[in-house]
């Protein structure tokens, strides 16, 4: 049987991250997160029927040889063998390419997790994968040992830009169609610095638990700003800017560390240059990828002062795919 390679998104999150910890959605009475699957592709090729076991990570410089599949997690691999594992269908062999930094803020993990189960079991992008994102969000807890959201998994599942709404036992979506004068506007850029975003997201979450009264009006304020924020994606540039400033503020008052010294930099440079809009950092923040927003008409003048700062954007754009096979 020829080998198959199947692609996966990773995911740009717009508002709302943190929010998808169960209970937090539940004590603040019902929350929602934005987000959208980006053309950066993990690239998985499999073969379903050759002797023994073998997985590779071309990015990790790790290649692992079974005669059977192991019955523990092997290291380096630990998370690629849970999912595979999990699934009952481990292919006989896998290779992963990421072009993705490490770090990045961008759900890479989460999102490998949805390629690695569809691609075993060879289900696309759908509501079926969709339907399985519980057990990846139980396996990513086992992994790590601390709570873990769910938003990470539906882009790479649906493919496009969501709202997810965290209000019912089981999560409900959306289908956004951002507005053109967005697409035109966002850009995308790596600080250098990799991030660690369940370590931050479990700062907050014990924070929060705890009756924090800082963390809690945070999280509150995200609630409020991520509701205008699906409204404004399809509409409104201009007032997505604006949220993302205000969302990126919430998130300092909960920790300074979130935003580096490259993000204060970028602020800094782009108002006094006049292409900056509005800012956040992707993921938990404190370091990882950032969404900016510019000025109409001002991409380029960012881009160059991007580059010049060392801080190159990359080269994405929101897809209406998910995990696929080619």
């Amino acid at each position: 049987m020829a080998p198959e390679t199947w692609r996966v998104p990773v995911r740009i999150d717009f508002a709302g991250g943190t929010l998808d910890l169960w209970p937090i959605y539940a004590m603040l009475g019902g929350c929602l997160t934005v987000n959208a699957a980006v053309d950066l592709w993990i690239e998985l090729e499999i073969s379903r029927s050759s002797p023994g076991h073998r997985l590779t990570s071309r990015d990790l410089g790790v290649d692992l040889a079974f005669q059977t599949w192991p019955r523990e997690a092997p290291a380096g691999l630990s998370w690629v063998w849970r999912v595979l594992d999990a699934s009952g269908r481990p292919p006989a062999s896998l290779t992963i390419h990421s072009p993705v930094p490490k770090g990045s803020g961008l759900g890479v993990s989460s999102c490998l997790g949805v390629g690695l189960l569809g691609a075993a079991l060879g289900v696309e992008a759908g509501a079926g994968l969709a339907s399985k994102i519980s057990l990846l969000r139980d396996l990513e807890s086992l992994e790590l040992q601390t709570p873990t959201g769910w938003q990470d998994y539906f882009p790479a599942a649906l493919g496009g830009a969501l709202a997810l709404h965290w209000d019912e036992p089981t999560p409900r979506w959306e289908r956004l169609e951002p507005h053109p004068g967005l697409l035109a506007e966002l850009v995308v850029f790596y600080t250098g610095q990799p991030h660690h975003s369940g370590l931050t997201n479990w700062e907050a979450y014990k924070r929060f638990i705890e009756g924090d009264a800082q963390t809690r009006q945070a999280l509150s304020d995200i609630r409020d700003i991520v509701l205008d924020m699906a409204r404004a994606l399809p509409t409104d540039p201009a007032t997505v800017a604006e949220l993302l400033e205000r969302e990126g503020q919430a998130r300092m008052r909960m920790s300074p560390a979130v935003e580096t010294d490259a993000m204060r930099a970028v602020r800094d440079r782009g108002r006094r240059e006049g292409w900056y809009a509005g800012m956040k950092p992707c993921g938990a923040g404190g370091g990882g990828c950032c969404l900016l927003v510019v000025k109409e008409g001002r991409r380029e003048a960012a881009e160059a002062a991007l580059r010049a700062m060392g801080l190159p954007p990359l080269d994405l754009r929101i897809t209406p795919k998910g995990l696929h096979k080619l």
